[in-house]
């Protein structure tokens, strides 16, 4: 039971993770989350997507 939800916070610390750092900068991955996933992550913190928003819009860093 321990190693389940072990898995799970992994799992979840690593999408986020991949929505901060990797996402940004691949297009299709990028319109994923903006679509998909910023709805949900943007209640537990607007800083989750706002590198996604930032890329998106043209932005440099």
């Amino acid at each position: 039971m321990r190693s389940l939800l072990t898995l799970i916070i992994v799992g979840a610390i690593a999408f986020v993770l991949v929505a901060m750092y990797v996402a940004p900068s691949q297009p299709e991955l990028r319109a994923w989350y903006l679509r998909n996933a910023c709805e949900h992550l943007d209640k537990a913190s607007p800083q989750i997507c706002a590198p996604l928003r930032k890329a998106e819009s043209g932005t440099p860093t």
